[in-house]
């Protein structure tokens, strides 16, 4: 016999296991006891995992939050309920992180009576100080229910806002910060 042969003859045999293989595993089980059977298969769904600057989650953050500063430094805020984040997806979604990141002359600190910086600024936003990271991924006050359910937004009440050594011109509305909101589907437990 040759080697072209037996090389064919290989082949064939591997050809035929891997048939009765295919033939067993896609062949449903039967049942011999009486005569029926039952099987399960799970159904599962998953949210996507959204991407950077993907359209994966939909929400809606306020373009603004507008401060007005008082002679004694105090800084007033729109109220909470104009100030909102709200779900637009069909499934719950959480915030996991407020980031603000100050815009120069303006320096976010979290006590400005401390310290020497000019323009220096500072907020808290649901009871949580404004800073450059602000992990909420654990807390259950950020979680947003579906898109149309009585629990779909986040009202943001701001408070303790506070501005001190103002060198720059606020006779007009100046930028101080961006926050970056993030979120991600499901819920903080």
């Amino acid at each position: 016999m040759d080697a072209n042969s037996k090389k064919f003859k290989t082949r064939v045999g591997a050809l035929a296991v891997s048939l009765v293989m295919a033939t067993a595993i896609a062949t449903p089980a039967f049942a011999y006891a009486d005569g029926t059977s039952a099987q399960s298969t799970d159904v599962t769904i998953q949210s996507v995992t959204p991407e950077p600057g993907g359209d994966d989650l939909s929400f809606s953050v306020p373009t603004q939050i507008p401060f007005v500063a008082k002679a004694d430094g105090t800084m007033l805020a729109p109220s909470a309920d104009a100030l909102q984040i709200q779900n637009k997806s069909v499934f719950p979604i959480h915030v996991v992180n407020m980031a603000v990141t100050e815009q120069s002359p303006f320096k976010l600190v979290a006590d400005v009576t401390v310290g020497t910086d000019a323009n220096a600024f500072q907020f808290m936003v649901n009871g949580l100080q404004a800073a450059a990271s602000v992990d909420t991924s654990a807390n259950t006050a950020w979680n947003m229910g579906y898109a149309g359910s009585a629990n779909d937004k986040i009202s943001l009440d701001i408070t303790n806002a506070k501005i001190a050594r103002v060198t720059a011109d606020i006779s007009t509305a100046q930028k101080a910060a961006t926050v970056t909101w993030t979120v991600a589907s499901g819920a903080a437990q």
